[in-house]
């Protein structure tokens, strides 16, 4: 039976205090913008299932966690299931950011905004119903 994992938006706060600092953009990682109908979403770049059978702690952490909008979350797992290897690509990229701890580099943003043009051209139908 899965269990649901209840995000701390304290989490979130923080996420959004260490990568977005004051005059950023407000893109989440997989380049689409956060607004009031793509709200902030955290993503467990280690699935927090395997953290639980690994015994370790499945809470929502800065580390094991990824910045993205509602929607981009659902295209993310949508792509998981077919596409593994881009998706390993996204959780590889976050934790890239993560390790910078900071807004991403433009090197970086270049890598997201190619996986971004990769997830579109292989989801776009779905992506069209998403309207991101």
């Amino acid at each position: 039976m899965r269990r649901t994992v209840k995000v701390n938006n304290e989490v979130l706060k923080r996420m959004r205090m260490i990568y977005y600092p004051k005059g950023y953009e407000y893109i989440d990682w997989m380049g689409f913008w956060i607004t009031e109908e793509n709200k902030p979403s955290y993503h467990h770049i280690e699935k927090a299932e395997d953290l639980r059978k690994d015994n370790k702690n499945d809470e929502a952490t800065i580390e094991n966690g990824a910045y993205l909008g509602k929607k981009s979350h659902e295209l993310l797992h949508r792509i998981e299931v077919y596409d593994k290897d881009l998706y390993d690509s996204w959780n590889y990229i976050f934790k890239v950011i993560n390790k910078m701890r900071c807004y991403p580099i433009d090197s970086v943003w270049n890598v997201i905004y190619d996986l971004k043009i990769q997830s579109m051209k292989y989801l776009d139908k779905y992506i069209n119903q998403l309207k991101l």
